[in-house]
């Protein structure tokens, strides 16, 4: 098992500003960084273990940032084939919340204690069975709006057609409405 970081040991603040600090400068300057830490702080830090935490956070960093615009991809797909902008940002949150969740599962396998491994499996388990239930409960939201769409389409199309519209006009206003839902 390798040592405890000396970066952990750090209070919270000051790790919130070391960490700004490795962000703004690109997770690079650590020279820079360990002499501010010394010289301002009073904190003695060695150039590689501010690297390795720097390291490490530039993963999470990149990890997270490629959530982000997976999010907005996955959206912008589900807009482009015809779902409403809510629906697909709840369809791109699920599958997030998803990956997540399986990225946890995988880094226990690390975990030395099988008491936390075990508890923290359980909390696993239990958010993927929320995102379902979630999950389904946004699937019976969204065919029910189509279901209603459909229907009020159905009578506005019937009622253009009775009222003299043409049918072309009918089946554009039917077109609208059941794109409004989609």
């Amino acid at each position: 098992m390798g040592r405890a970081s000396t970066i952990r040991a750090l209070p919270p603040e000051l790790i919130d500003e070391i960490n700004g600090l490795l962000i703004k400068n690109g997770f690079s300057g650590y020279d820079a960084l360990v002499d501010w830490l010394r010289e301002e702080k009073g904190v003695a830090i060695s150039r590689s273990a501010l690297h390795r935490h720097g390291s490490a956070l530039e993963a999470e960093f990149e990890e997270a940032m490629a959530d982000a615009r997976r999010t907005r991809a996955l959206a912008r797909a589900a807009r482009q084939d015809g779902g409403t902008q809510d629906n697909a940002m709840l369809e791109a949150a699920t599958e997030i919340m998803q990956d997540n969740l399986l990225r946890v599962s995988l880094r226990m396998k690390d975990e030395e204690d099988p008491t936390a491994t075990a508890k923290t499996l359980s909390l696993v388990a239990r958010a993927f069975a929320d995102v379902g239930r979630f999950d389904l409960a946004r699937q019976k939201w969204q065919a029910e709006l189509n279901a209603k769409a459909a229907d009020v389409a159905d009578k506005a199309a019937r009622l253009a057609s009775k009222g003299g519209m043409s049918e072309d006009a009918a089946a554009e206003i039917r077109k609208m409405i059941l794109g409004i839902a989609a």
